[in-house]
This record gives C-alpha cells, sequence and structure tokens, in this order.
C-alpha cells in the first residue's frame, strides 16, 4: 500500500506538470478569413498587436475540455450578439481576461476564431458563480475581428507594469531608466498623487493614458489572476485539492473506480485492476480525498493506499 500511495504521488505531480505546460497559454484556432496579415507604415492596420484597438464580436461559452461538471459543457455565459453591439477595446492592456487578451494577438481583421482559455487565464480559482463560471471551468470564446485601429497613446499602461491600475514609485523609476532620462519622482508624485496614498491612479495621471478607464469590477479579479499565475509557474507548488477536484468529475467529494481510470488515460496509462484493489482495499468502489492523501486513519494503519 506505501508502494502504491507513493507511486500515486509521482504520478500526480507529473500530471501536474503536463497540465500547467499544457495549458500556460490560450489555445487560437482560425477557422474563417485570412491567418496572415501585417501592419504597412501609412496604411490602416489589419493585424491585432499590443495596444493596437481590436473591434469584435464575441460569443463565450464553456468548452468541451472543461473538468466541471459535463451537463454545463456548450453553456452560453454572455454574446455581444445579444446586446447586437460589437466592443472594442486596446489588447493587451488588461481591459479583459488575460487569456482572451494573449488570444488576441496576432489575429487579422475579417478573421473568425475560437480561443480556447485555461481557468488561470480566465477568472482564476474563485470563477464567476453568478454567470456559471466555476474554478476549473475551461472558456471558449468565439470572435469575429470586425475592425482593427493603430493603438493610443497610453504611456500609463508602459509604467503599470504589474496590471494594478495604479504606478508605483519602483515602477516610474524603472520606466525613466529604462528611457534613460532623469526625473524628480518626489515633485511628481507632490503633483499627481492626489489623495497622497502613495501611488497614481489612472485617474491621477496627466500623461498620455489611452482613452478607456480601468474596468472597476475586474481591478481585484486581475489582481488575484496575477498572484495565482506566479503560484502556477513555480512547479513545486502543487495543489493536491485542486487536482482531486479536478479528477472529481461528478463533485461528490469522492473518486469512483472510473474517474481515476480517466485520469491514467489523461496521463497515456492504463489503471490496472490491481492498482484499483490495492486504492481501495475495504471494496466501498470510492477513494476519498483523506484517502486519496493518505492522511487518515486507515491509511496510517496500511489499510487504504
Amino acid at each position: 500500500p506505501t508502494m502504491m500511495k507513493n507511486f500515486l504521488f509521482l504520478v500526480i505531480l507529473a500530471a501536474t506538470a503536463i497540465f500547467a505546460v499544457a495549458s500556460s497559454k490560450p489555445k487560437v484556432i482560425v477557422y474563417d478569413g485570412p491567418t496572415e496579415c501585417s501592419n504597412i507604415a501609412g496604411e490602416n492596420p489589419t493585424k491585432i498587436e499590443t495596444d493596437y484597438i481590436a473591434g469584435l464580436h464575441f460569443t463565450v461559452t464553456i468548452d468541451e475540455s472543461s473538468t466541471g461538471s459535463r451537463d454545463t459543457i456548450g453553456r452560453k455565459i454572455e454574446s455581444s450578439h445579444d446586446v447586437g453591439i460589437a466592443p472594442s477595446f486596446a489588447v493587451g492592456q488588461g481591459k479583459v481576461i488575460e487569456g482572451l487578451d494573449q488570444g488576441l494577438i496576432g489575429l487579422c481583421k475579417g478573421s473568425s476564431a475560437y480561443i480556447i482559455v485555461p481557468p488561470h487565464l480566465g477568472y482564476g480559482r474563485m470563477g464567476k458563480p453568478e454567470q456559471g463560471v466555476m474554478g476549473d471551468t475551461t472558456l471558449r470564446y468565439d470572435v469575429e475581428i470586425a475592425d482593427v485601429q493603430p493603438p493610443v497613446p497610453n504611456d500609463f499602461v508602459k509604467i503599470d507594469t504589474d496590471r494594478d491600475w495604479r504606478i508605483s514609485k519602483k515602477e516610474a523609476k524603472k520606466y525613466f531608466e529604462g528611457l534613460g532620462q532623469v526625473v524628480d519622482l518626489d515633485s511628481l508624485w507632490d503633483d499627481e498623487d492626489e489623495n497622497v496614498d502613495g501611488y497614481i491612479s489612472w485617474e491621477e495621471f496627466k500623461g498620455p493614458k489611452g482613452n478607456d478607464p480601468p474596468p472597476k469590477k475586474q481591478k481585484k479579479q486581475r489582481k488575484k489572476q496575477h498572484n495565482q499565475q506566479q503560484q502556477q509557474e513555480q512547479p513545486e507548488q502543487v495543489n493536491v485539492a485542486a487536482l482531486f477536484q479536478n479528477m472529481d468529475t461528478d463533485k461528490d467529494g469522492k473518486l469512483s473506480k472510473a474517474e481515476l481510470a480517466v485520469f491514467f488515460k489523461t496521463m497515456g496509462e492504463e489503471m490496472t485492476e490491481d492498482f484499483w484493489a490495492q486504492s481501495d482495499p475495504d471494496g466501498d468502489g470510492y477513494v476519498l480525498f483523506e484517502e486519496f492523501i493518505g492522511d487518515n486513519d486507515q491509511t496510517r494503519n496500511g489499510e487504504e493506499l
């Protein structure tokens, strides 16, 4: 049992590493319109680049690869077609969820594409339950690129490197040093930090800052996503609880033989009867979370996993 428990733990580590690499970026599938384009000086742009303004229609649904309840697959979350307006925004500036921001880069005017956004590039572990998006939900954006416009000067986003919609003195110092400019930051802060909180907000900033204010409802979510991504980039921080929840597809708090077998298949392996027998010696047909991590009386007595 101890050998089998150690083996399962190694499998979990490998799976977590594979899933992290596989889902580190959104998947983009262009299914209609041009796939190649470039921007030529003096002509109207046709390719979305960072800071360029994209006008697009979109419909977002729950993707078939999502590990949540299978009953929610294909469910529509929202669509610009429902309101009849194609929104436009500067791409790469945190105006939308990170996965969509990344996936739009490189798309051409007149093209249609699917952008598959993994959970950590969507709404993070907290999800957005009021819209049916859980922490393990993979989103599918069906986008139609209607227009591409050149960027509006925006020094604010260049300085605000952590995308928290406020500029710290550390960020400003690094920015001006990169330009080779010597700036009296104390005088700048006296002039622009109106509420004297130590930061210059988008509202307080007097330089070029584009046309769109920060999305108020998403400020905190952006910060959470940033922190979550940093954690996921550290392979030693394995979230076993999250993995267990992903494997538990029917969300009943325990793993069935079928669920564990599906997990093995994602690893390119087949679960043997011997493995299941040793994992579930009492024959009740399930492995609880405590049994999964080896933290209960039975496990400590050598009776489980």
